[in-house]
């Protein structure tokens, strides 16, 4: 076979493309090898579709004291909350008014006071804290936060808050988390992210609010 001109140019052209090629595998390799960026530890993803835990709180304010499986059948958001925390400010108001709005539905929201640090307080000031912030709803006290630990900080010691948010269904069932900070309504830009996950929260609360609760076996 006779190899004219072309041939070697075209040749040379394959083998240019092929080591071109071969160097943009390469530089592309330790992207597309790289591991994926690690979960958020706030973002209690895993948590949802997990039966809640029960919870030992010291004691109740303004209610008798309740229990998880005496509430099945009703859709349950438990919010920690503490005193000098601005985001327990502008979320637990909100969350009184959902309360009121839904309690006819069977929606029951406890605000869970935890004591930064953990320490002996007494109901008189908590419930004054929370009648300043605007809370009217029941108060559960996790004063050693024994089960803010089981519901949260014992599955990861790299989580950052403790002013947690869970949505029970009617079930049991963990169905929505947020792991802390602020979450509210908002027209405000700087606060689009607390308008974006307040709006996730009315409507995984709609969505649970209509299911009907399973038998118990």
């Amino acid at each position: 076979m006779r190899m004219t001109p072309t041939f070697w140019t075209r040749l040379g052209l394959a083998a240019a493309a092929l080591a071109a090629a071969a160097v943009a595998l390469g530089a592309s390799a330790p992207g597309a090898f790289a591991s994926a960026p690690a979960p958020d530890p706030d973002s209690g993803a895993e948590l949802i579709g997990a039966p809640a835990k029960a919870w030992t709180f010291d004691r109740w304010l303004r209610t008798k004291p309740l229990a998880l499986k005496e509430l099945r059948g009703k859709v349950v958001l438990l919010r920690w909350w503490t005193e000098g925390c601005h985001y327990c400010t502008t979320t637990l108001p909100v969350l009184d008014r959902v309360r009121e709005r839904e309690a006819a539905n069977g929606l029951v929201v406890i605000g869970v006071f935890h004591p930064k640090p953990p320490r002996v307080v007494s109901d008189r000031h908590i419930i004054e804290v929370a009648r300043q912030i605007g809370f009217t709803g029941p108060i559960a006290v996790d004063q050693s936060w024994s089960t803010l630990d089981r519901y949260w900080l014992d599955d990861n010691p790299k989580r950052n808050w403790t002013s947690v948010s869970f949505l029970i269904d009617r079930n049991g069932v963990i169905r929505w988390v947020h792991g802390g900070g602020e979450y509210h309504p908002s027209d405000d830009p700087r606060h689009a992210s607390c308008d974006l996950q307040y709006r996730d929260f009315e409507k995984t609360l709609a969505t649970v609010l209509a299911e009907k609760p399973t038998a118990s076996r």
